[in-house]
């Protein structure tokens, strides 16, 4: 488990004093001009702190030595106001972890001074942190750096972000001298969410959506007992939109065309009334569109709309393979063999190279009579005809990917690309043509 660390930015300006209230926890901090005492002392309120954990302070040199130190400001008579600077009424806290003051970060007044703050607080964080923010006393442009800088964190450093607070001193009752402690980390839940829908809609990654549901129904589920109907619905629908993904970027054929897993996902859309996290609402529809096309029963065209499926996101070996294979299962399909059983695989196989390379009847390599006639008949499939040139040209183009370009003419990536794009065209072409 990594430290607890938390992470404020301290400004230059002379605070005035006020309670600071955090409802949902029923908290009430003491009469403070600084929200940093306020929110240390409600963080270890609500969790366990120890030696091992770090308090930051960030510190231009004007915040320090206006609020840092004691006795930083002036009246307007250049007097010096007598009031104690920060260090001193957190060192009065007795923490039993650090404070330690990042000291001579400079204004950020220009795109150079920002990318030095930023550099500077990602030195601290270590790998693992838990990151605990108060984006309460900065320049307007710090707290969207924090939010950047926690999310660049999660991914380079696996961190978590576990609490960003803002106190709003300027919003307080003026009678009671209370101000809202805010929470803020709804703002980085979201960054998750949009980081999750990006990589399913880009890539077909539905690992963090999924992971992120599971997270936030886990709660649900476990108080509902199972008796919240749209929790348990969502829940299954994940399940199935990973199990699609999954069989996707394992090329499990069978499995594509069967179409049960999108049956199970469209059974459970057509059963959710409300999909109770709010984050995920548009991401469903976006779902949906995705794979619009797939049939929800066996059907042999769901292995090239999954093979476009898989271009689309950028899974080019995944769609050659998908497509490659599919071509020979329409064929078997079509003269009502099964799609599985190798022997009638292999005689496809060998019927397409027969036919592109237009091999003399004499030359041809069969075990048996049984095989010779199977060979014919697949011949004779118009089928087979139209998808001869495909055929051949995914055989180069698998080859050469799995091979990794091991070859004395490779293809590049580029053109690797093109080519599966044109031929996956070309196959929906001749689908239209017969109408299938």
């Amino acid at each position: 488990m990594g430290r607890k660390v938390f992470i404020s930015i301290l400004g230059y300006s002379n605070y005035g004093a006020c309670y600071y209230i955090q409802h949902s926890k029923k908290f009430k901090s003491k009469k403070v001009r600084y929200i940093q005492e306020a929110t240390l002392d409600y963080l270890t309120q609500i969790e366990k702190w120890g030696k091992t954990d770090v308090a930051y302070v960030l510190l231009t040199n004007g915040a320090e030595e206006k609020n840092w130190q004691d006795n930083g400001h002036v009246n307007r008579l250049g007097e010096i106001i007598e009031q104690t600077g920060l260090e001193t009424q957190l060192k009065e806290m007795k923490l039993l972890f650090p404070v330690v003051p990042i000291k001579g970060l400079p204004n950020g007044n220009n795109e150079k001074e920002i990318w030095q703050i930023f550099e500077r607080v990602f030195e601290l964080i270590k790998d693992g942190d838990e990151l605990y923010f108060d984006l309460t006393h900065s320049f307007r442009y710090l707290p969207m750096l924090i939010l950047v800088l926690g999310n660049y964190a999660k991914f380079l450093k696996g961190v978590k972000v576990k609490s960003i607070t803002y106190g709003n001193y300027e919003a307080r009752n003026r009678e009671t001298e209370e101000a809202d402690m805010i929470d803020l980390y709804p703002l980085s839940d979201l960054q998750d969410w949009t980081f999750a829908a990006a990589s399913f809609l880009k890539n077909g990654n539905a690992s963090l959506l999924k992971s992120l549901c599971d997270r936030d129904l886990k709660p649900v589920l476990k108080e509902a007992k199972g008796r919240n109907i749209n929790a348990t619905t969502l829940k299954r629908y994940m399940t199935a939109l990973e199990n699609i993904i999954s069989d996707m970027n394992t090329c499990r054929g069978v499995a594509i065309l069967k179409g049960e897993n999108m049956k199970d996902l469209w059974n459970c859309s057509s059963q959710l009334t409300d999909v109770i996290i709010e984050p995920l609402k548009p991401v469903i529809g976006k779902i949906k569109t995705s794979f619009a096309g797939f049939v929800p029963s066996p059907d042999v065209k769901n292995g090239y709309i999954a093979a476009k499926w898989c271009l689309e996101h950028q899974l080019y070996q995944q769609a050659l393979t998908i497509l490659h294979e599919n071509i020979i299962s329409h064929v078997c399909d079509s003269e009502g063999w099964n799609i599985q059983d190798f022997k009638y695989r292999s005689v496809v196989s060998e019927s397409f190279n027969i036919y592109n390379n237009k091999i003399k009847r004499e030359d041809w390599k069969v075990c048996d009579e049984v095989q010779l006639s199977l060979i014919e008949k697949a011949l004779s499939n118009f089928l087979l005809q139209k998808l001869a040139s495909s055929f051949i040209v995914t055989t180069s183009l698998r080859n050469d990917y799995n091979h990794s370009g091991m070859r004395s003419n490779p293809a590049t990536k580029q053109r690797i690309i093109f080519q599966l794009k044109e031929r996956i065209g070309i196959v929906f072409s001749i689908l239209d043509e017969l109408c299938l």
